[in-house]
């Protein structure tokens, strides 16, 4: 870690998203070391920093189906300590809850349902020591397979307890 600042890789196609996130994180005490808009950049990028978390999309160039959820699973397999958030436009409970069954540190919250920023910086700090979480829309989403699982709610944000 830089000065004890969380080291950050961020892979999302929408640079305003991109970059507002990587501002928020910067101001929130957080380290970006690089950004990228693509799976095969993120990939790069994270085997080149070795970041402490990666934040990624699951839609991605070039076929804006899963590369990103792809590119995390091969994080995961190559990086097993990184920590790994998920952050989607998009509900895709079945391709999630493989990467939430990989190991600690991992997450996935949609876009639309962050709505408190002090609430979100907690939940990253927490990824990166370990915890997961998931959105609560994934666990109500029918046919999730989560169902089962005991889930705690703060905020908008659910975490598996």
């Amino acid at each position: 870690m830089t000065e004890d600042r969380i080291q950050v890789a961020l892979a999302d196609d929408d640079v305003l998203l991109r970059e507002g996130l990587a501002s928020l994180l910067e101001r929130s005490g957080f380290n970006v070391v690089g950004q990228c808009a693509d799976a095969s950049l993120l990939l790069a990028l994270v085997r080149e920093q070795q970041p402490e978390l990666v934040i990624v999309d699951i839609r991605m160039p070039p076929g804006h189906s899963t590369e990103g959820l792809e590119a995390a699973r091969q994080i995961r397999a190559e990086f097993p300590g990184i920590a790994i958030l998920v952050l989607s436009a998009h509900v895709e409970v079945e391709h999630a809850m493989g990467l939430l069954a990989s190991g600690q540190g991992s997450g996935y919250l949609l876009k639309s349902r962050v709505i408190n920023v002090e609430d979100f910086v907690d939940t990253l700090k927490r990824l990166v020591r370990g915890a997961s979480v998931i959105d609560p829309a994934l666990v109500a989403e029918p046919g999730s397979g989560a169902r089962g699982q005991v889930v705690s709610r703060e905020g908008g944000i659910s975490r598996r307890t």
